[in-house]
C-alpha cells in the first residue's frame, strides 16, 4: 500500500511545489529543488523517505530563516491536501523545534489541509506542558481541523507517530483534553477521540474503563465514542467493559456446524452457527468468532472478528461465514491444526479445531 501511496509525489507534484514555491519566493532555487527530488535514487525511496527528502529540498532551496520560510510555505500549502500536505507538517517536525510559537501557528494552518498530528509529537518531548497547554487551546477552537489535532496529535500510541512514552507512562493528564472533545459535533473528532482512549486503554485499561463509566449515558456521541473506545477490551472480553453495555452470559445453546473438511490458501474456512434458547428471554448479543492461527513456532495466535451485535427476543438465529486464508503482509498462514471458537458476549460458547494446508 505504501508503495502506491508514495506515488502521489510524483514529477508534476514536485513541478508544482517548486513553482509555487518561487511564486512565493523568486529566490527559490527550483533546479537544486528538482535536481535533489529528482535523483537517480528516487524510485526507490518509500513515502515517508521521499517526504522527508522533499522537506530538506525546500529548506536548501528556499535558503530563509525559519520564519520566513514558513511565511513562503504556508500560502503554498494551501494548495494541497491529504498525503502530500504531509511535507508541509514534516517541514515543521525538522526545522521548527527551536521556535514551537511559529510552528504551532503554521501546524494549526497546515492542518486544516492535512495532518499535524505526527510533526506535533517532537514538540511534546520539548515542551510537554507548553503544547499540551496548545493542544487544550486547540480542543476549544471552532475549527474542527485543530479540535481533531488537538485528540489525534497527543495519542500516545498513533500509528506511523513517534510514540509519547510520558503519556504511555501516564496518560492522566490528557483526560481534560478528552473531557473538552467528549460530545464534538464532528464525527471526524469523535472518532479520533475515541481512537485516543483506546490507545491508552492498552497500557491503563482500569483508567479507560473509569472513563467510560463516568461518561456512560451522558450523550449519545458520548456513548458512541465509549463503545469504539473499548473496542479491544470488549474484544478481550474484559468484564467490566462487557458489564457496562449489559452483556452477560446468557442460558442459549449455540450449534457449531464446520461446512469444509479442509481449509487452505484457495478454500476458505467456512462455518455456520445457530442460536437457541429461551423465548422469553430479552438480552444484548455480542458475536464473534476467534481463530487460533498456527504460528511458526507452532503455538496458536488467537484473532477476533465481529459476526453481529443483535439482541435476542426468543427467536432461533442463524449465521454463516466464510474466512479467507489467503496471506496477507501482516499475517503469513502455516499449516497445522487451527483452532475456531464462537464467543457470545465474551464467553466461549462452542469450538472447533480444524486443518490448515498450503496449496
Amino acid at each position: 500500500m505504501a508503495s502506491l501511496l508514495k506515488e502521489v509525489f510524483n514529477r508534476a507534484f514536485l513541478q508544482q511545489l517548486s513553482a509555487l514555491c518561487q511564486h512565493q519566493s523568486p529566490a527559490f532555487d527550483s533546479e537544486t529543488f528538482l535536481q535533489r527530488t529528482q535523483g537517480a535514487d528516487w524510485e526507490q525511496l518509500e513515502l515517508k523517505a521521499r517526504v522527508r527528502c522533499i522537506s530538506q529540498a525546500l529548506h536548501q532551496s528556499l535558503n530563509l530563516a525559519y520564519p520566513d520560510a514558513i511565511a513562503v510555505l504556508i500560502p503554498v500549502s494551501s494548495h494541497f491536501s491529504g498525503l502530500q500536505g504531509f511535507v508541509f507538517a514534516d517541514y515543521v517536525e525538522v526545522y521548527g523545534l527551536d521556535d514551537p510559537h511559529t510552528s504551532f501557528q503554521a501546524l494549526a494552518h497546515f492542518t486544516c489541509f492535512s495532518t499535524g498530528e505526527f510533526a506535533i509529537r517532537p514538540f511534546f518531548q520539548r515542551y510537554p506542558e507548553l503544547t499540551l497547554d496548545q493542544m487544550k487551546a486547540w480542543a476549544g477552537s471552532d475549527n474542527l481541523h485543530l479540535r481533531r489535532l488537538a485528540s489525534e496529535g497527543a495519542r500516545p500510541r498513533l500509528p506511523w507517530g513517534m510514540a509519547l512514552k510520558s503519556f504511555k507512562n501516564d496518560p492522566s493528564p490528557l483526560v481534560p483534553l478528552l473531557e473538552q472533545l467528549k460530545t464534538d459535533a464532528q464525527p471526524y473528532v469523535q472518532r479520533s477521540v475515541a481512537n485516543h482512549l483506546n490507545d491508552i486503554s492498552k497500557d491503563h485499561p482500569e483508567l479507560v474503563l473509569d472513563i467510560a463509566c463516568s461518561w456512560f449515558g451522558q450523550h449519545q456521541v458520548t456513548d458512541w465514542i465509549i463503545k469504539h473506545a473499548l473496542r479491544g477490551l470488549l474484544k478481550q472480553g474484559h468484564p467490566r467493559a462487557l458489564t457496562l453495555f449489559g452483556l452477560q452470559q446468557l442460558p442459549l445453546q449455540v450449534q457449531l456446524n464446520m461446512l469444509n473438511a479442509q481449509v487452505s490458501t484457495e478454500q476458505p474456512l467456512h462455518f455456520a452457527i445457530e442460536l437457541s434458547g429461551p423465548e422469553q428471554l430479552q438480552a444484548a448479543l455480542r458475536l464473534e468468532y476467534k481463530i487460533g492461527y498456527r504460528k511458526k513456532s507452532g503455538q496458536l495466535n488467537y484473532k477476533v472478528f465481529q459476526l453481529s451485535n443483535k439482541a435476542w427476543t426468543g427467536q432461533n438465529l442463524k449465521f454463516e461465514r466464510r474466512h479467507a486464508f489467503t496471506d496477507l503482509t501482516t499475517r503469513k498462514h502455516y499449516p497445522g491444526q487451527h483452532h475456531l471458537q464462537i464467543m457470545l458476549n465474551g464467553h466461549c460458547y462452542a469450538e472447533c479445531f480444524f486443518q490448515f494446508a498450503r496449496d
